[in-house]
């Protein structure tokens, strides 16, 4: 008796052809997240804060109205990165899902520039750094699309932040340790090379102590900066409103057709309990 040998298919084509789907279905998702993480680290060179002047020079304000987009890059500390990414992540992959790429795009920078816009008229003295006015478009949009999905994505994001927080902020600490410890064993050094009488060494040995001490200021002026910064409520109640405007406009249609099956849904689900 011969036995056939059965040719299958390698698991791993089969897998990667489904990480590729979902990428594609939520490339506008992925694509904005990205950007977000990459403009930060590049504003701040590296370093867990983007240095005080920096961040003030992409800040949207009154003064600064060219700044219409650059003031979307710019967070004020790690924390605030991460809030905004991963709340961007879970609400725009409903939207993304519900309607379209361009449309997670489209919510996402309408509300962020109508957002800051409109409440620069009412706040003219008011600086305003970040991504929250598009991530809370883009939350208000997914909850009118998908109630339900919306309610779970704010439970994950809750659960998360109970441990990402006080991560984040043990990784600051250490960052900061790591900065000062630095220092001192620089100046222990140079106090060594000047001892000694090795003046070459000395001089590179300043140069680098220099850099660090500046670091260390900059570090501690941003730090400072994030822990005085006020979070708006209205700001972000405006942006949830031009949001949920958005798909009104744009996506009438769409939208209605989301509210009556989940409206379906629940009745539903009530008659058959």
């Amino acid at each position: 008796m011969v036995k056939k040998e059965l040719k299958r298919k390698p698991k791993s084509k089969g897998t990667l052809v489904s990480v590729g789907t979902i990428v594609w279905r939520l490339k506008a998702t992925i694509v904005i997240a990205l950007i977000l993480i990459v403009a930060y680290f590049f504003f701040s060179q590296g370093n867990l804060f983007i240095e005080k002047g920096a961040l003030l020079s992409m800040s949207f304000s009154v003064g600064n109205p060219f700044n219409i987009i650059s003031y979307m890059l710019a967070h004020m500390s790690i924390w605030h990165l991460i809030v905004n990414v991963v709340s961007l992540v879970l609400f725009a992959t409903i939207v993304e899902l519900a309607l379209s790429s361009k449309d997670v795009v489209g919510i996402f920078l309408f509300s962020a520039i109508l957002t800051v816009l409109f409440f620069s008229v009412f706040n003219p003295g008011i600086v305003l750094i970040g991504a929250s006015a598009g991530v809370w478009g883009i939350m208000a949009a997914s909850f009118i699309l998908n109630t339900k999905r919306t309610i779970a994505a704010l439970a994950i994001i809750v659960a998360l932040f109970l441990f990402l927080f006080p991560a984040a902020a043990i990784v600051v600490q250490q960052y900061e340790t790591v900065i000062v410890q630095k220092n001192v064993e620089l100046e222990t050094a140079l106090v060594t090379a000047v001892k000694t009488g090795n003046q070459e060494r000395a001089a590179s040995i300043a140069v680098e102590k220099s850099e660090t001490e500046k670091e260390l200021k900059e570090f501690g002026e941003s730090k400072k900066l994030a822990a005085e910064t006020i979070i708006d409520p209205f700001l972000h109640s405006y942006a949830a409103i031009f949001g949920i405007v958005y798909l009104f406009i744009f996506r009438r249609k769409e939208t209605k057709e989301c509210v009556r099956k989940q409206r379906l849904f629940s009745i539903f689900h009530k008659t058959k309990s």
